[in-house]
This record gives structure tokens, sequence and C-alpha cells, in this order.
């Protein structure tokens, strides 16, 4: 009899067992089931919370680890998102959907470095997506700067060019890969009943690469109001290890008639989310003993076909401050370099050149702008872009005129 009690008491604890196990599979299918739909809300904190309650039932659950980097890397959270890749590749390496959210991940944060890595550990864990592979490792190249080997990779599986999307990327990348740049700069400003005469300013530059670096040494020359000057500067830009990089420039007027003594500047540009690019700096200007610092900085976001930018300036100088913006729009066509603009300015912009004078005094003035845009690529590698404008501008205190622009610059790589 005690034997019959005691098989029965073990019958029932099983049943038991089975019945709680059943539950909390159900319970827990049913978190995971409202996380995606959570995430798909963008309750992001929400869908982690429930995944996390997922994992203190069952920890070795990597699919829940590797939808929970997803949510963190939408929010651009890489740190947190990578470190549950870690703790899924533990679980089970030969998981395919870890590599899809692994390489994502990190071509998002910029680790190219580290994408060329994860890429070699996902073929030998057989990763199946031979194409996911290929085209991250072109965009790594790209994005270390490292053109060349992007090249290399393309042209020794050159089935790749059947992909659209490689073969946009091989015709940036071989662009880029021409590491000299000349460029001609014209334009031509043009006045209601030609008072005064129309102004003209030309430049000429030429690019070189020093390791990653860019310098770019220019000769400006304008011509107005019956006089001309010239101005001699250069723009370097030094690239990080992480896709940052830092603009500076310097420039000194030779004659001091239209440009301005010296004129400076230095801004740091910096990656922000998925599609954004943004950079905070400042411009200086000497004339006439006048001193004029001016605070800039931009966000820039991609979106589509698209790229949308705005622009501020806060002059500050002894005569006043002031505030001007631009804000630009491009729409682009099979390549980066193949694009319509449109650029829409109230007051003037320091970068605008043709604008400074030497009495900085225009900087101080209203101006109401838009510019017309096209920039296309001749041959190969080769670019043409022509620019039609018109501003409604305050030359003297409230007194406006109508003045129209047309701009062209070629550029040659080499």
């Amino acid at each position: 009899m005690l034997m019959v009690k005691k098989i029965f008491v073990i019958i029932i604890v099983i049943i038991n067992c089975f019945t709680f196990n059943a539950f909390s599979q159900d319970n827990v299918d049913s978190l995971f089931n409202a996380a995606i739909e959570q995430s798909q809300l963008q309750n992001y904190n929400e869908a982690i919370e429930n995944c996390k309650k997922i994992l203190e039932a069952d920890s070795c659950r990597y699919d829940v680890m590797v939808f929970i980097a997803n949510v963190y890397a939408w929010q651009g959270e890489y740190s947190e998102a990578l470190d549950y890749i870690d703790k899924a590749y533990e679980v089970n390496p030969a998981y395919k959907e870890l590599y899809d959210s692994w390489l994502n991940i990190l071509l998002w944060k910029g680790d190219y470095k580290e994408l060329l890595s994860t890429i070699s550990v996902a073929r030998d864990n057989n990763y199946p997506d031979s194409y996911n592979l290929d085209l991250k490792s072109i965009l790594a190249y790209k994005g270390l700067g490292e053109y060349s080997k992007g090249i290399d990779y393309i042209e020794n599986n050159i089935s790749l060019l059947d992909s659209t999307e490689i073969k946009s990327i091989y015709k940036d990348i071989l662009i880029l890969d021409r590491q000299n740049i000349a460029t001609v700069f014209y334009s031509a400003d043009f006045f209601e009943g030609n008072d005064p005469e129309p102004h003209h300013w030309v430049y000429f530059d030429y690019g070189f690469k020093i390791g990653k670096h860019t310098l770019i040494p220019r000769l400006n020359y304008a011509y107005r109001f019956n006089t001309y000057d010239l101005m001699a500067e250069a723009d370097y830009y030094h690239i990080f290890e992480n896709g940052h990089y830092l603009y500076t420039n310097y420039g000194i007027s030779i004659r001091d008639e239209l440009f301005p003594s010296h004129r400076a500047g230095i801004e740091y540009y910096l990656p922000l989310f998925d599609s954004m690019e943004g950079s905070l700096g400042g411009r200086y200007f000497n004339a006439e003993q006048d001193h004029v610092y001016i605070a800039t900085g931009h966000l820039g976001y991609y979106f589509s076909r698209s790229w949308l930018a705005f622009r501020p300036y806060y002059v500050i100088s002894e005569m006043g401050n002031t505030l001007s913006t631009v804000l630009n729009y491009r729409l682009f066509g099979d390549s980066p370099l193949n694009y319509w603009g449109l650029e829409l300015a109230y007051g003037n912009s320091p970068d605008e050149r043709h604008a400074i004078d030497p009495s900085l005094e225009k900087l101080r003035l209203n101006t109401y702008q838009f510019k017309l845009e096209r920039n296309m690529i001749i041959g190969k590698y080769n670019e043409l872009k022509l620019s039609a404008g018109y501003a409604y501008e305050e030359y003297i205190p409230d007194n406006y005129r109508h003045r129209y622009l047309i701009e062209i610059i070629y550029k040659q790589r080499f």
C-alpha cells in the first residue's frame, strides 16, 4: 500500500512539472511576440524588458539575445548590442541570424576593422549568405579608405557586378581611388542695372593625399570695382580611425584689396546614428583692424536617394552679432556625383568666399538667396557642376538690390 502511495505521488509531481513547463513555454512565447510588436511600435524599452524576462526564464535563448541586440542597435546603442551578440555567439556560433545582425551592427557603428574580422568568423562558421559577406567586405574597405582593396575584391569576383548595389559602390570607389584632384572654379555675379559691373571670382586648387589625410592648396582671384585681389589658402582634412574627421583652413590676402587680410577655419565632423552626420566648428576673419569670430556647425541626413543639411552661422564682432543660415537638399541619381541640388540661404555665408569684402560689412547685412545646382560625372572619373541662383541682398543698411549668379566647377582626377 505504501509503495502504491509513493508511485501515485511521483506521478502527480511529474504531471505538475509537465504542466508548469508547458505554461512557462507558452508564457515565454507570449512575451517574445509582445516584444516584437512593441519594437515595431518603437516601444524599445518595453521590448527589451520583456526579452530580459525571457532570458531569466531560459538563459539559452540565443534568438532572444540577437533580437535584443537589434533593438539596442536601432537606438544607436552599439556597445549594449554587441554585448548581447557576444552572449548569443557563446551559446550558438552557427546561428545564421546572429551574423546577419552582427555584421549590420558593426557597419552602422562604423567599426570597419572589426567588421572585416567578423566576416572571417562568419566564414569559419559556414555562414551561408556569401553575397552579404561580399557586400559587407566591400563596404568595409570603402569605410576604411582602402579603395584599391575594394576594387581588387570586386575585379577578382567579377560576377559581383551583376548586383546593382555593388556596381554602384564600385563606381564610387573607382572615383575615390583617384586621390589627386585638380579643380577649377568660376563664378560671376550680375546686378540689376549693371550697377555695379559684374563681379568675377576664379580659383584653382589641387588636392592630394598625405596618408589617409588630404591637403588642398588653393589660389583665389577676384575682380570687382575695377580692381583685383589674390588670396592664397589651404584646406586640410585629417581622417581619424573611427571615421570622424577634422577640417582646418587658413588663407591670406596678397593685396588686401578685396579679400580679408586673414581667414581661418576649423570644424570637427562625426557620424550621428545610422544616416546622419554632424559637425561643430568656427571661422575667423581679420580685416582693417576688425576681428570677426563665427560659430558654426551642421546636421546632415541621408534618406532614400536624398541628402538634407542645415547649417547656421553666428557672427560675433565688435560691430554687432548676426545669424545666417543655409539649407541644402540633393537628389542623387545612380552615383553620389550625379545629383540635382537646391540651396536656400538667409544672410551672407562666410564660406561663400566671393561674398567676403575687406571691410567684412557683408557679414552683417541681410540676403535672401536660392541656388539650383546640377552635378554630373564627365567620363569615368571627373565631374562638372553648374549652378545658377538669385539673391535679394542688402548692400548697405536698409537698401536692397537684385543679384543673379552663375557658377561652374570642373574636377579632374588623377
